[in-house]
């Protein structure tokens, strides 16, 4: 998987999140890492990059691993690319 396919499936999987729960609802690394095919690495790389570009905002936990939600700039992301929600998480 390309680090711009791992990008889209957070866009995919924090929109269905968003879409079925709102905007109070963080998603730990871990759970997130754990609903792609990744190595957690890889996972954490691509989160950094999409909340630096503003899409996702992110949060420290005292786990040490951050937690992430949409944006509105990333909601609109996924609308304007026809992203469709990934229910992963949800299951």
């Amino acid at each position: 998987m390309t680090d711009a396919e791992i990008r889209e499936r957070i866009l995919s999987v924090l929109y269905a999140v968003w879409k079925e729960r709102g905007f109070d609802v963080w998603v730990s690394l871990n759970e997130l890492a754990g609903s792609l095919p990744v190595e957690l690495v890889a996972v954490q790389r691509n989160a950094e990059l999409l909340a630096r570009l503003g899409m996702l905002e992110r949060i420290a936990a005292l786990s040490g691993f951050p937690s992430y939600r949409l944006s509105a700039q990333g909601i609109l992301e996924c609308e304007q690319k026809g992203i469709q929600p990934d229910p992963v998480l949800l299951r």
